[in-house]
């Protein structure tokens, strides 16, 4: 099966990616992603050997080896990487033709806001779930 091609920027356009198979959409809604989006994470998973970034990254870790990167201009919120593993996320609004992904699951569900409910059928886990790389 050939390659899909997603491409990907910023507010600004200094910074843009070319990823290759991206992942179906997870939804973070632990409490560092909430801090740092104003919401829930939505962002998609890829091997780290399948994607191209250009522009300068600003990185900020978080914890454990976790840590989101920034549009050093504009300041969007782009990544998603941890240290220990051989994916990094691209957040979801940064894609710029989303068609073909949907959403995969929702993690950290425990320590999502009280503001809001999930209200799907979509999977869901008190962690990281599985990931669909090491399958």
């Amino acid at each position: 099966m050939p390659s899909v091609e997603y491409k990907g920027s910023c507010v600004c356009g200094q910074t843009t990616y070319t990823a290759f198979d991206l992942n179906d959409i997870s939804y973070c809604h632990c409490e560092q992603c909430r801090k740092m989006t104003g919401h829930f994470m939505a962002a998609s998973q890829v091997s780290r050997d399948k994607i191209k970034i250009k522009g300068k990254i600003k990185w900020f870790y978080t914890h454990e080896g976790s840590r989101h990167g920034f549009c050093d201009n504009c300041g969007a919120n782009m990544f998603w990487q941890n240290d220990n593993m051989p994916t990094i996320s691209v957040t979801a609004g940064s894609i710029e033709d989303s068609k073909g992904l949907g959403t995969w699951h929702h993690i950290f569900t425990e320590e999502k806001g009280c503001y809001y409910n999930i209200n799907s059928d979509e999977p869901q886990s008190e962690g990281y779930g599985n990931s669909k790389i090491d399958e």
